[in-house]
């Protein structure tokens, strides 16, 4: 179930997603788009690395593979003098299916705290196609909100640092009976500098204002396409958190 921010935050932050390798309006930034709203009057921080320009990272296999496997991160960050945790598990599901088509699922738990104190606890269920991958959708168990979302293009068998695109946009409901519109999404993906032999694959989530908020989920990828960590970035109020 969706639990209000401390303090309180309006419920559309709570639209960005934490799970767009197997979902994407409710993907990161569940959890730190709404630690992003907390944000309020002074500057925020960035982030850069160095890259591994001439590698080419092979983004359609990897993401078949984390969608469909099991992982567990546990990042931390902070911004103001609030210190932030964030506990992000997935764990596939059985076959089901999804506005009349047939789909894999995973289940995303995240658990958010700022400053030791509960701040987010939410679990949804992502529908996709595994491969080649394609999003369908989401389902919060606990009130039924429901996502729907609309792949305009498949991501590339391989990219380089640097290398853009678009992937869709998602709708998001009431619930499946009830499909009262209560936010909008548009997700793009980008291959950012990391290490020399890594890159951040990430999928960047806007949810349009007034006022706007935007959210990414970087995944460091090494050219075998191995996943080995998760990088979250939430942008608003002129400020970026960061929890690694």
């Amino acid at each position: 179930m969706h639990r209000q921010c401390v303090p309180s935050i309006p419920i559309k932050a709570a639209n960005i997603n934490m799970n767009l390798l197997t979902s994407p309006s409710r993907v990161v930034l569940v959890s730190a788009g709404c630690a992003a709203l907390i944000l309020s009057a002074c500057g925020g921080g960035g982030d850069a690395g160095t890259g591994a320009p001439t590698l080419d990272f092979p983004l359609a296999s990897a993401i078949s593979t984390y969608a469909t496997t099991a992982h567990q991160f546990n990042l931390a960050g902070a911004l103001d003098g609030v210190s932030y945790t964030l506990n992000y598990s997935q764990t596939p599901g059985a076959a089901a299916s999804f506005e009349g088509k047939p789909a894999s699922t995973a289940v995303q738990t995240v658990v958010l705290r700022a400053n030791g104190v509960l701040a987010l606890d939410t679990t949804s269920t992502s529908y996709f196609a595994a491969n080649p991958y394609v999003v369908y959708g989401s389902i919060d168990p606990a009130d039924g909100a429901y996502s729907v979302f609309t792949q305009t293009a498949n991501f590339p068998a391989s990219a380089r640092i640097g290398q853009t695109g678009a992937v869709g946009s998602s709708i998001d409901f009431v619930s499946f009976q009830n499909r009262v519109v209560t936010g909008t999404s548009t997700v793009s993906w980008s291959l950012e500098a990391d290490t020399a032999t890594t890159a951040l694959f990430c999928v960047n989530t806007l949810i349009p204002g007034p006022p706007s908020f935007t959210g990414s989920e970087c995944y460091r990828l090494n050219a075998n396409g191995v996943v080995s960590g998760l990088v979250l970035k939430v942008n608003a109020n002129g400020k970026t958190l960061i929890l690694r």
